[in-house]
Order: C-alpha cells, then sequence, then structure tokens
C-alpha cells in the first residue's frame, strides 16, 4: 500500500491508497488544502469552469446546513473545507448557468452540496449528507418573475431522501461528493489504482483513480501567486482516468455520473511538479466531447 500524499509529514496523509483488488481509499485525518485557491478553466467561449476553495470552521458552516434527523454534523472547533464551482455552458442560443457549493470535513466525508440551476429551467438543490444516505430538497420558481428572487424564497416543490446501498457499509470506507475530486486529485498521487466512494444525484458510484502514464501536452494559463506572470510552455502531463460503477448496479432509475457537466468517464491531465489540472476531458450532454483547458490559478499565500 502506498500513501496518497508521499510529500507530507505522517499526521497530514489522508490514508491509504490500494490496488484495484484492495480496500477503497480510506479516510484518516484529514488532507491539506491545495496550493490554488482558485482556479478557472475553459473551453472558450463554449464552456467555463470557476472554482474557490477556503477553510472555515464549524461553527460557521452550521447556519448553512440543513437539519435533518441523523445528518452528519462536524465537531465543534473542527476545520470544514468550503468549495465554491461555477459552470458556465453556452451553445448556439441557449445557455446555462450552475453554481455549486460543497462543506465537506477535511477527511473528505461531504455535510452538504448546494445546487443553483439558473437558465429557461431554474432550480435549486440542496443535498444534505446523513450517516445512510443524501436528503435531497428540490426548489423552483413558480412564475419567472421569482426566478430572480431568493432560491430561498421559492416554495419546495420537492424532497427525498436517497438511502446508500446496502453494498455501500462493504465497499466504501465513507462517502463524498464529486466536487471533491478537484482536490483529491491536485495531491501527492501514487501508481496504484485506488477507488473513493461518490455520491451523484440519486446513487453511489465507486469511483476507480487510475493512472495511465503521460501525455505531451501545451499549456497557456495566468498564475497569481505574490504577482503574476503567464505561464506558456509544454509539459509531460500525468494521465488520470475517472472511471464511476454505481454500488448497487440493479438500482432503478440511475442517473450517469456527472461531474463539471460532464458525464461518464473523465480524464484529467495534471502537471506532475505542481499537480494542477491543466486539462479536464469527458462528454457533455447536448454538446459532445469537451477539453476544459487550465486558463487562470491563483495560489495560497505562503
Amino acid at each position: 500500500m502506498k500513501s496518497i500524499l508521499r510529500r507530507f509529514t505522517l499526521p497530514l496523509l489522508l490514508g491509504v491508497l490500494a490496488a484495484a483488488s484492495g480496500p477503497s481509499l480510506r479516510a484518516e485525518p484529514r488532507l491539506p488544502l491545495s496550493d490554488w485557491k482558485e482556479l478557472t478553466l475553459e473551453l472558450s467561449p463554449a464552456l467555463i469552469v470557476k472554482a474557490d476553495l477556503t477553510a472555515t470552521v464549524a461553527e460557521r458552516t452550521h447556519p448553512n446546513l440543513v437539519e435533518r434527523s441523523g445528518t452528519i454534523q462536524p465537531p465543534p472547533g473542527s476545520s470544514v473545507y468550503h468549495l465554491t464551482v461555477e459552470t458556465r455552458l453556452k451553445w448556439f442560443l441557449s445557455g446555462k448557468t450552475w453554481l455549486g457549493q460543497l462543506w465537506f470535513q477535511p477527511d473528505l466525508t461531504a455535510l452538504q452540496r448546494t445546487r443553483l440551476k439558473s437558465g429557461p429551467t431554474s432550480n435549486y438543490k440542496i443535498y444534505r449528507y446523513a450517516e445512510r444516505g443524501v436528503y435531497r430538497v428540490r426548489q423552483k420558481p413558480e412564475e419567472p418573475d421569482q426566478a430572480q428572487q431568493s432560491p430561498q424564497t421559492w416554495p419546495i416543490t420537492s424532497e427525498n431522501f436517497y438511502p446508500f446501498p446496502e453494498a455501500t457499509a462493504r465497499q466504501c470506507d465513507f462517502v463524498s461528493d464529486p466536487y471533491a475530486l478537484l482536490l483529491l486529485l491536485t495531491q501527492d498521487w501514487p501508481e496504484d489504482e485506488a477507488h473513493v466512494c461518490l455520491f451523484n444525484k440519486q446513487n453511489v458510484y465507486r469511483v476507480a483513480l487510475r493512472r495511465n502514464g503521460r501525455q505531451t501536452i501545451d499549456v497557456d494559463y495566468r498564475r497569481q501567486d505574490s504577482g503574476s506572470r503567464r505561464i506558456k510552455t509544454q509539459i509531460e502531463a500525468d494521465r488520470i482516468l475517472i472511471h464511476p460503477v454505481p454500488v448497487d448496479p440493479d438500482a432503478r432509475d440511475k442517473e450517469p455520473f456527472e461531474f463539471l457537466g460532464m458525464e461518464g468517464d473523465i480524464e484529467f491531465l495534471r502537471d506532475p511538479r505542481t499537480h494542477l489540472p491543466v486539462q479536464i476531458e469527458g462528454e457533455v450532454p447536448g454538446f459532445g466531447q469537451a477539453k476544459l483547458k487550465l486558463t487562470r490559478v491563483k495560489l495560497r499565500s505562503p
């Protein structure tokens, strides 16, 4: 077995990654924040993704979390990571925007995800994680004029609870959210195949993370730290394949695994030195194969 964070000291290790036949990625103490604070990836002008990752404390998180029976609560005084992801898709005369927020613990255990969809069919969804499943609260405006108001004022149209499949206890040490891949995949990475369990819309997926050699790629992005400079060069990027499989293959109403508007298998290309995702490639429904390229990164202050 190999540590996911070889370059960090033992107290900071998240856990161990095993080969495909071994156990899942195990959540132990904490995964440190990535070196990046903000990322922008683009397939201009059709698809733009902006991500912002910060740390907060449990007490500031509680007001944002929906209370339901059995929901996971961060311990008082503990750290909570907050990830905001804005995805904009523009194709011919249509346009959609998704604004997502994820609160999760440093061991990757998800607490809550929200998703605000703007466009012809606006809606607001809250996914609140519990010990044995996920609550989904869905809201939408009754009249077009209401779409300009806060989504919290929209009438609740439905609330559902999606229990984890029985196989989750055997296959998963914990359950996280697809957005957490943005943090996980920018950490130090072993050569073995690994697995992590992620809840997507209605189902739990056991997601294989496979390192698959390297690929030459041109990169061109703006890097901001103490100053700002343009990085334009060619690198040998690590290829990491993301292959999701439902924990319960016989579950009804299965929806495709989705990440940043892409469905199914996804490929990350990552700078082996900085661990930045320089390209994300996958299938976008109604659009086709998309390659998101890194165009801007803001690093954390030392």
